[in-house]
Formats: structure tokens, sequence, C-alpha cells
């Protein structure tokens, strides 16, 4: 049902329930969705009319449009779109609807998007949000040509992310070197649970691996008993494969082996001795990516 095109405009009760569907498709792969409000401020429903047509001509598959109980509104849902990508399609819009050129403008709208992220924030709220910063920020006279567009601030948290980190080193000092760094790292809305090993085939046997949970693998690729590669390979036959991010970690600086690690399915590639600061950033980036 995800892949559904929408491209047609939504009406009444439907939209509760695609709005409800996309907000769980989008939470499941832990993305966030934007929704974006638009309301036309000067009466004039032929300009409001050459919006709606240019919206649905530049949407893609994936989007939502759909009517509000108030005439001069137009919605769209964008999922997989945070704030900032939902203000450049605004922007598009604006570039290329004709009632917005600079010699002709003639158009006015006030727009507000609002992310998201939570599972408890309903269509209703969603939009009576938008509807209190358009009213904060609105241009009752129209002078002001062009979609203004304000940003909505949601009232719900984003939901935590238990995030496992499993760390392989056959060096004991340099595994509690790489968890104490780790555990230094703080993203909003990410927890950590951090366990290390000392061979690939504790890890495999352990049951760690087993949970939905995403999970960070930082491991050398020279292991005892089971290697770094065997165990990589392993992890991508799982279900879910995508759930793991892998560093591999070498002391081999050769094109080869970084291709082959790449080929395999390795996410990043580490090449010791590295700075650890460096390697703070790397992991902070990546847990920051599981919210997309």
């Amino acid at each position: 049902m995800a892949d559904t095109e929408f491209s047609e405009v939504l009406e009444g009760g439907f939209f509760d329930y695609v709005f409800n569907l996309l907000r769980a498709n989008v939470l499941r792969d832990r993305r966030t969705m934007s929704l974006v409000l638009l309301r036309e401020e000067t009466g004039r429903s032929d300009v409001a009319l050459q919006v709606n047509e240019k919206l649905r001509e530049i949407v893609r598959e994936k989007d939502v449009l759909f009517k509000t109980d108030f005439s001069e509104e137009i919605g769209l849902l964008l999922p997989h779109s945070g704030q900032e990508e939902a203000a450049g399609f605004l922007k598009r819009v604006q570039n290329s609807c004709p009632c917005f050129a600079p010699d002709t403008a003639e158009g006015s709208f006030q727009a507000a998007v609002l992310e998201v992220y939570h599972p408890d924030l309903t269509a209703d709220r969603a939009l009576a949000i938008c509807r209190s910063v358009m009213d904060k920020e609105g241009n009752p006279d129209g002078g002001r040509y062009g979609i203004q567009v304000a940003m909505a601030e949601s009232p719900l948290e984003r939901p935590v992310v238990e995030v496992k980190v499993s760390i392989l080193d056959g060096d004991r000092l340099f595994r509690d070197l790489l968890e104490m760094s780790i555990s230094r790292i703080t993203v909003p809305g990410v927890d950590l649970q951090i366990r290390t090993f000392e061979d690939g085939l504790a890890l495999m046997r352990s049951g760690w691996t087993d949970s939905y949970h995403p999970h960070l693998v930082v491991m050398s690729d020279v292991l005892p008993k089971k290697n770094g590669l065997d165990v990589l390979h392993e992890l991508r036959e799982m279900p879910n494969e995508e759930k793991f991010t892998v560093l591999m970690m070498t002391r081999r600086n050769s094109e080869e082996d970084m291709i082959y690690a790449y080929e395999s399915g390795t996410d990043g590639y580490l090449v010791k001795p590295f700075n650890l600061r460096l390697f703070e950033a790397q992991i902070q980036r990546l847990l920051a990516g599981l919210w997309s």
C-alpha cells in the first residue's frame, strides 16, 4: 500500500486513513514525514486553482494532496521529507507558478510545515498546529506575494530509538577504549546499548543480533575463530539485514581490500591506527542518520 500512487486530491475521512498509514510506514523505517498546509490570503480562487494544479503537476508518486474543510486551504503530505526538503519543494512551486511571477504577481499564500515523527500525533492535531502557526504569521492584507513559509514545532518529542552497538576486536584494551569512546556520544532520540566481543563466533552465538533494533557493528577484519568478513557475510544474509550498520577496522590499507569489504556490504572502513575524535564524529553521524 505504501507504493500506491496518490496522484488525485484526497477528500473527507479518507485523508485520516492515509495520514495514519503513511505515518506508520515512515515511523517503522525511522524516517520523517512533513505535513504542509497552504492558505490563500487574498480570496482569489483562480490563484488557488493555479497553485493546486502546479502541485498536482510536480508532486512525486508517494506525495499526497488533500482538501480540508476550508476552501482556501491546500494540504500536502511529503513522506520521507523533513522541513527543509518541504520548504525547498514550496520554493520550486513559487518559482514555477505564473501567479508568482515578479511582473504579474497576484498570489499570496501562507504556508506551515510540520514534521511528523510521533505515533500519537493525529491528523486533526497536526492540522490544528499548522493553522495556529499560520494565524500567528498571517498576512491578512495580502501585501506580500509568493509563499510565506513558517516552520511549525511539534509538541511531541521524537520517540527514543534503542540502538545496539557491538564492538569486535581481539585486543581487550582496544575494545575497552572503543566502548568508552562510543559511550561518550550523545544523539537526541538514541539510547545506546553497547556490548563487546573478542571474536566473531562469540557475537553470532550470543543471540545479541536477533532483535529488531538498529544495530551498529564495529569490528576488525582479523578476529580469532571467525573473522570479520565472515561475520559480515552472515549479517548480510540475516532477515532484516538492513538494520545492521557495519564499520570494518583493519591494518591493511590496500585498495583491493577496501573494495572487497565494500562489495561485501560494509558501510564504512577504518584503517588502524585512527584518530578517536574522527572515529567518534563518524559514529555520531551514523547514529544521527537513524532519523532521516
